[in-house]
């Protein structure tokens, strides 16, 4: 199966939901086969399981069979621990038996070089002719807690009640380090899915499956590339239908193809960078760290989309709430300021010497008065713009009962204003089975482990939440800029394409020019000069030339006959010493004052076209001030890009300048866009730079345009 063709949902219903399983090459001696037969005799209402070994009766304490095909009524799936070389023998004799899925822990596959490689899509093709789809090689399994199977072989600490979190990773070392950490946070998951080396189920395939999952509300993900990127943007937009948080730790960065990086563009875009867009494009929520990835998963499926992105704290330390709003303002949580009548409500409620303000330090009164705790939950829960609120507290320990009274009146708070709420302490802790206890009993459902994981995981959820509220309803694909790709647009002939033949196809489109005229003599330069009636520009004009400046190709600020046939000569001669043939030499007015802008669209091998967007001109590099989306966009995509970049305000008017017209400059940057779209099988990339903005005058002064 090649990697871009899709899984589908009966397959991976026979893989992930089997009612029928085999343990193959069940082993006393094989660590793995420990690991997964103790992880399924955990469940408490475990599928039942074969054990399959040709020349071992027993093994773990349970008779085996010595193949697949003794096994009485068949099997839907083969957990195989077989080593490389027996791989391809156990999976004809699991199909034998009737399985039509199988894990492949064995390693010595694609991650060894090209042997493994081949050997990898031998198996591949193998299980093609038996009808068997293929999850792995080199990985730990899964588990799907709520129908009772755990064919994986990750720790044991792995948590076993099935809840809302699901979790994709393709390793399966780093899966085991999450599942512990999940363990001692009481983060508890639906599926828990490995996938290794990918040969036909990838990480997009899993997660277009389980959105679907009734009991799943938020998936996390693990990820050192992304394969499948268009079923990887289709369980995104689908998750983001059902309001279903999707979280990802993207692990590993690489460039992108060397030909890209002859245009400003390709330099610009790298491949994280890309991808980073993407996420932010599709609502994917980034986190960085492997705890973030727990607390955050945890936190979206147990609170769903908020309605109002505002948090609000409440801490019986001042110190907590500087800390918050510190490490807030780092990650964008939004901390809205109280109402008068909030304040109001709230000096009613706390000692005289307390200040009502968000973050909320309650003061240790509160310690030896529980109704505080509630008192201030719900003064905050009447703030309009807040949607969820975050408790600062030490969790429950033996001999601290005044503990138990605070989660017993955050928890009644809870239920009675319909607010989510978390409890954390300032410095991580892990949860006993005290604090589970209490959770369960006072109706709190998320309890993280500090201060630092709940900024990040409240930021995350707080911007998806207002990133799923802005988006269009019922929007499944990417939406469009509402400009058709023209498709009378085409390429010369020739392998090159100069500034003029790129001016050509993206003025036809729309895109506004500097006024230009190209000279093919000394004589014709000064006549042409003359028209414009003030300090011209000339610059070389050839197909075989990118970057003109690099050559000495521009000239700037000519005034008079002479200074611009000077400049025509020394241009020409240039070029010939460079051995460059050139079209003519471009003549245009000097333009002195405006905004200067990059506007690009480069090819990303996984992800195809990216529009880049960005400050600076000929200084972009330096100020490496960028904006990136994946094509298509709608305008609203470019309004937003526009708006991320740091020099936005420059646009809107800054010490006198001149506010740009930002319909005419979206306008433009959507002509640019659509002659990208039109020629995307031909083109590497376009681009305008600068893109010069001055109020309602927006003119395009150079461009280009590479070929693949």
């Amino acid at each position: 199966m090649p990697l871009n063709r899709p899984v589908t949902s009966e397959q991976l219903d026979h893989l992930l939901r089997p009612e029928r399983i085999a343990l193959v090459g069940a082993s006393d001696k094989n660590l793995f086969s420990r690991r997964a037969f103790t992880q399924h005799a955990r469940l408490d209402a475990g599928k039942p399981i074969t054990l399959v070994n040709p020349r071992t009766a027993v093994v773990h304490g349970t008779p085996t069979v010595p193949s697949c095909r003794d096994i009485e009524g068949g099997i839907d799936c083969a957990f195989l621990l077989t080593p490389q070389k027996a791989t391809a023998d156990a999976l004809r004799d699991a199909a034998a038996g009737g399985a039509k899925a199988a894990a492949v822990l064995s390693q010595g596959w694609a991650e060894e070089g090209p042997d493994g490689r081949r050997q990898q899509d031998q198996l591949v093709g193998l299980a093609e002719e038996l009808g068997v789809v293929l999850l792995g090689p080199n990985h730990l399994g899964f588990a799907n807690f709520a129908d009772g199977i755990a064919l994986c072989a990750l720790g044991l600490d792995m948590p076993i009640e099935p809840g809302p979190f699901a979790l994709v990773t393709q390793s399966g070392a780093v899966g085991s380090s999450l599942v512990g950490y999940a363990a001692r946070n009481d983060a508890r998951f639906s599926f828990v899915v490995t996938t290794g080396n990918e040969s036909m189920i990838t990480v997009a395939d899993v997660v277009r499956h389980l959105v679907e999952d009734e009991h799943t509300r938020s998936i996390g993900i693990f990820a050192e590339t992304i394969r499948k990127s268009d079923v990887f943007r289709a369980a995104a937009r689908r998750a983001a239908e059902l309001g279903k948080a999707i979280i990802i730790l993207k692990a590993g960065t690489s460039e992108l193809a060397a030909a890209t990086a002859k245009a400003h563009t390709g330099a610009l875009v790298g491949d994280d960078r890309v991808i980073d867009a993407l996420l932010r494009q599709e609502g994917v929520i980034r986190v960085r760290s492997v705890e973030d990835l727990i607390c955050t998963g945890m936190l979206c499926a147990n609170t769903g989309p908020l309605p109002r992105s505002g948090v609000g704290i409440m801490s019986v330390s001042g110190g907590a709430c500087d800390l918050i709003a510190d490490q807030g303002h780092d990650v964008g949580l939004q901390l809205p300021p109280l109402s008068d009548s909030t304040r109001t409500r709230l000096t009613a409620i706390l000692p005289s010497f307390a200040h009502p303000q968000n973050p909320l330090d309650i003061t240790g009164a509160a310690a030896t008065r529980p109704d505080m705790w509630r008192g201030a939950f719900e003064a905050l829960a009447a703030q309009p713009e807040i949607g969820l609120i975050g408790a600062v507290t030490s969790l429950p320990t033996d001999g601290e009962p005044q503990r138990v009274d605070t989660f017993t009146a955050v928890g009644a708070a809870i239920r009675a204003t319909g607010i989510p709420g978390v409890i954390f302490p300032q410095i991580d802790q892990p949860q006993s089975e005290q604090v589970r206890d209490i959770k369960a009993q006072s109706g709190i459902a998320t309890v993280l482990p500090g201060v630092e994981r709940f900024v990040r995981a409240a930021a995350g959820l707080a911007h998806w939440s207002t990133w799923l509220r802005s988006r269009s309803p019922g929007t499944s694909e990417p939406q469009r800029s509402g400009v058709a790709p023209d498709a009378s647009i085409r390429l010369p002939d020739s392998p090159s394409l100069s500034e003029k033949v790129a001016r050509d196809l993206l003025g036809v489109a729309g895109v506004p020019f500097v006024p230009s005229t190209l000279a093919t003599s000394r004589d014709e330069a000064i006549t042409a000069a003359e028209a414009f009636d003030g300090a011209v520009v000339l610059k070389m004009c050839s197909a075989e030339v990118a970057h003109k400046t690099e050559l000495g190709g521009v000239e700037l600020d000519l005034v008079g006959d002479a200074a611009v046939g000077d400049s025509y000569k020394r241009i020409t001669e240039r070029a010939d010493a460079a051995g460059v043939t050139l079209d003519g030499v471009l003549v245009s007015p000097m333009r002195r004052s405006g905004i200067e802008l990059l506007v690009g669209v480069t090819r990303d091998a996984d992800w195809g076209q990216v529009l880049a967007i960005a400050m600076g001109g000929a200084l972009v590099e330096l100020l490496d001030d960028t904006a990136l989306r994946v094509l298509p966009v709608g305008r609203g995509d470019i309004i937003a890009m526009l708006g991320e970049l740091r020099g936005c305000r420059l646009l809107h008017g800054f010490r006198g300048s001149k506010p740009v017209d930002m319909d005419l400059l979206v306008d433009t940057i959507v002509s640019i866009t659509s002659v990208a779209e039109a020629l995307a099988g031909d083109i590497e990339s376009v681009e305008v730079n600068p893109l010069l903005v001055d109020g309602d005058r927006i003119e395009a002064l150079d461009a280009l345009i590479t070929r693949v």
